[in-house]
């Protein structure tokens, strides 16, 4: 479930918090297509560089974004991302008052710190620093296919994965980390 994107409490703010997100998911969505255009078979975690860090209440910890997550979240992450261009646009003002808007926000929000495998938090917001642990929390019954808690290159951030499976099927598996832990492969 996506943690809101408070537009009440970041008031003023929320404008340039969403026009950090979406600017930071066109930076991947852009780098992303011109990897694959250039070698599609390449599947090489991505360096794109944080934006706009002064709406953030940290520095973010990193620059690696997992290609794997972004292979997996593409459609969501354009679709998102549309959603939030007349905002970060200027097109349209934001109204405190809009669910749907704060709902686009915190999804888009959640995928880019899925992406970076940390925390983008925005001043006056009371959640984690930017640049901190990643949590993913799962809480399963039966599985026959696969669940993956996390499927990402982590290099600055934090990620914790905490998994509860009652039974696993024939065929099916449980993975807590896919990927890589470290400096990001060149």
């Amino acid at each position: 479930m996506p943690e809101p994107f408070d537009l009440v409490v970041l008031g003023s703010a929320a404008t340039e918090g969403i026009k950090f997100i979406y600017g930071q998911a066109a930076e991947v969505l852009s780098e992303w297509r011109r990897r694959r255009k250039q070698d599609p078979s390449d599947e090489r975690d991505l360096d794109v560089p944080v934006l706009a860090r002064a709406v953030l209440d940290a520095p973010p910890s990193g620059s690696t974004a997992s290609a794997a997550v972004i292979a997996r979240d593409y459609q969501d992450l354009v679709r998102l991302s549309g959603a939030l261009s007349p905002y970060a646009l200027n097109q349209a003002d934001v109204s405190a008052g809009d669910a749907e808007l704060a709902s686009a926000a915190g999804q888009l929000r959640d995928l880019l710190e899925a992406v970076y495998g940390q925390r983008f938090t925005f001043r006056g917001e009371r959640r984690e620093h930017t640049g901190s642990l990643v949590s993913v929390r799962q809480r399963v019954g039966e599985v026959a296919g696969d669940v993956v808690g996390a499927d990402a290159g982590v290099s600055g951030g934090a990620l914790a994965v905490d998994q509860e499976v009652t039974t696993v099927r024939e065929g099916g598996s449980v993975t807590g980390f896919s990927g890589r832990i470290g400096s990001p492969e060149r």
